[in-house]
């Protein structure tokens, strides 16, 4: 196989990882996969996985997810935040408090978009280095 062809499939292999594991990661979590939230979501991660900028979320990250879905970058927002208030109502209480307790907000009990974002990033980044090292 030439090398560059090789190449190509090895980034493939990676992106095609790296969407599954985040899918995982949502799942286990107790994201519902039919809320349009969980797919921008998962998508938002792999912006960032794949080095875009994605912050600040309002300006970077929600304008890439709407030019991508043609939507608002409004709704997206509000789509987000859905998929994460139903994962806090149906999810698994001690998961989701074992990896967001630090973050969530004393009023709504439950992480803002950004605080999501950037946890559930530091932990699939850990999650990689963790699955690689070994």
């Amino acid at each position: 196989m030439p090398l560059r062809k090789r190449a190509l499939n090895d980034i493939l292999a990676v992106v095609k990882d790296n969407e599954l594991k985040i899918k995982k990661y949502l799942l286990q979590l107790g994201f519902q996969p039919n809320l349009k939230g969980y797919s921008l979501l998962g998508r938002l991660i792999e912006f960032a996985l794949e080095g875009n900028e994605i912050l600040p979320l309002k300006y970077c990250g929600y304008k890439l997810l709407a030019e991508e879905f043609n939507v608002d970058p409004a709704s997206i927002e509000k789509d987000i935040q859905n998929a994460i208030s139903s994962a806090w109502l149906r999810g698994n209480v001690d998961t989701l408090y074992r990896e967001f307790g630090e973050t969530l907000d004393e009023n709504k009990g439950k992480p803002t978009n950004k605080q999501f974002v950037l946890t559930a990033l530091e932990r699939l980044y850990c999650q990689n280095l963790a699955c690689e090292s070994v």
